[in-house]
Formats: C-alpha cells, structure tokens, sequence
C-alpha cells in the first residue's frame, strides 16, 4: 500500500534541519568532553612530571649540599695538614727545657747545689737521637762541700741522657773548719736526645 505523507513539506525541512542541529550539538558536546578528557590526563601527566621534577631537584640540591660538605673536610683536612707541617718545621730544633730540669733534679746529689744554669741551642742535629753530634752546651755553676763531691755531681751529669761530654772548668775551695764551700763550674754538650723531635711522644699536636 502507498504511504501518503501529508506532512507539509515546510514542517519537515524544519524537522530535518532540528534533527542536524541537534547531530551538531551532540557532536559538539561529545567533542568537548573529549577535550575535557584529554586535557585532565595532560594535566595530571604534567603533575607528575613536576613532582619528579621537584624530587630531582631536592635530590640534586641534598648532594650539592653532601658535596658542598665534604669539600669543607677537605679543606680543613688540608689545613690541618698545613699547620702540622709548619709546627713540625718550627719546633724540630726545640730543646724541651722542663724535661731537661727535671732529669737534673733526679740525678743531682743531695749535698750539691745550683746557683747558675745556662743553656744555647747552636746547631741543628741532622742525625738520629743515638748520635753524639753536639746541638749546643750547657754551663752550670754551683757549690758544695768537698772537691770529691764536684766529682759526684760531674759523673751523675753524665748519666743525663740530653748530657754529652760534660767536663770542669773550676773548682774552688775556700774557707776552713765547718765553713769550708766548694764552688764549680761544669760544662756539657748537648746531644740530640735533648731535641723534642728525638724523643718519644714529644711531638706537638694541634
């Protein structure tokens, strides 16, 4: 059977033309959200390359700072080093007086006494502390009783170890009875046992 369509042809231009636009506003919408879509994924793919951007950066900031740090050690290691050296070279040739003095109160005798001790550094020893090389000389002047005690306190100087070669320039009696005093003058060189690099834990430390 034939269909009569008795639409007027106007209405069915209106109709089809609707039925376009609203194709068009369909397409367009889903055109949108496709933008929305990809844009929401470009953005959160953007976030996370920034936040493992920042995280290197943080890394890289934390090993400059590591760096940074251990080139401080360094460079106080090396200072250190520096100043070893310079009070190395400043104190190689240094006589340790105090140990001197107190070795000379242990082997002094009892019935000897100093009125005068002196003592130079003249040369610098380029041998060991077992070597007699003179590094300069010590002169005391002091009194007891008897000529045979200036010979006691001229053997007991050669038991000092700093001590090498000691000898007398003078010994003089004078007066009588009880008021009898003996005056000396006794010489020594020094040896390098006395220097503060010959002997042992005499190095200065900083």
């Amino acid at each position: 059977m034939r269909q009569i369509n008795l639409i007027p042809p106007e209405i069915a231009h209106r109709r089809r033309a609707r039925e376009i636009t609203l194709l068009i506003g369909a397409a367009g919408l889903a055109l949108v959200a496709v933008l929305v879509l990809v844009f929401l994924v470009e953005t959160a793919r953007l976030a996370g390359e920034r936040h493992k951007l920042d995280k290197a950066k943080a890394q890289n900031q934390a090993l400059q700072i590591r760096v940074d740090q251990l080139e401080n050690v360094a460079t106080d290691q090396q200072t250190l080093q520096n100043k070893q050296r310079l009070l190395a070279t400043l104190t190689q040739n240094e006589v340790r007086w105090s140990l001197i003095l107190s070795d000379l109160s242990i082997k002094i005798p009892s019935d000897v006494w100093l009125t005068a001790f002196t003592g130079t550094v003249q040369v610098a020893a380029t041998q060991g502390a077992g070597a007699t090389q003179s590094v300069g000389t010590v002169s005391f002047s002091g009194s007891t009783f008897t000529h045979l005690d200036v010979a006691k306190w001229l053997s007991r100087l050669a038991d000092v170890n700093e001590f090498a070669f000691p000898y007398l320039t003078l010994s003089s009696k004078a007066g009588t009875g009880a008021d009898v005093l003996v005056t000396f003058n006794s010489n020594a060189e020094l040896s390098p046992s006395a220097l503060r690099r010959n002997q042992p834990g005499g190095a200065r430390v900083i």
